[in-house]
């Protein structure tokens, strides 16, 4: 038996994040932020998403913006993260789901308004509030796992 590969990364294109000024981290329960445990002696740079049914994995920098959803050509959007190839379980995938981006030292994940929820380890969020990442974390679009790794 041969020994598959695994996948590469897919490098996403350079965008500008967007500006923060005025938000806040919305809690992800009572008193609890997500920044407790971040250090910010050693802001990340690179985070790796790792798709749990496929081993896909992407890749976002510092610098860009990650859309995630599904793509629907008749309206020409097409994500950076494309959920569409994930098999019968991309149907919960809603076409702007949620985004990935960088700002002061650590990476965020917002849910744009999705129709069947971004969590982030089986905790729903709050659509429209940015939400810390960091290594180890699990998400969900739907009903699609992703694994988070910070460097």
């Amino acid at each position: 038996m041969s020994e598959l590969n695994p996948p590469q990364p897919e490098p996403l294109g350079e965008q500008i994040p967007p500006e923060a000024e005025g938000w806040h981290t919305a809690p992800l329960a009572e008193g609890e932020t997500g920044l407790e445990e971040l250090s910010p002696a050693t802001p990340a740079t690179l985070l790796r998403l790792r798709i749990a049914s496929s081993g896909r994995t992407i890749e976002v920098r510092s610098h860009q913006v990650c859309e995630i959803g599904r793509s629907d050509p008749s309206l020409g959007l097409v994500p950076d993260l494309d959920l569409s190839q994930e098999g019968s379980e991309a149907i919960w995938v809603s076409r702007r789901h949620a985004r990935i981006f960088y700002h002061d030292g650590h990476f965020y994940i917002e849910d744009l308004g999705s129709t069947n929820g971004t969590y982030l380890n089986n905790k729903r969020l709050v659509a429209g509030l940015p939400y810390a990442l960091q290594d180890g974390d699990e998400l969900r679009f739907g009903r699609i796992v992703a694994h988070v790794h910070v460097e």
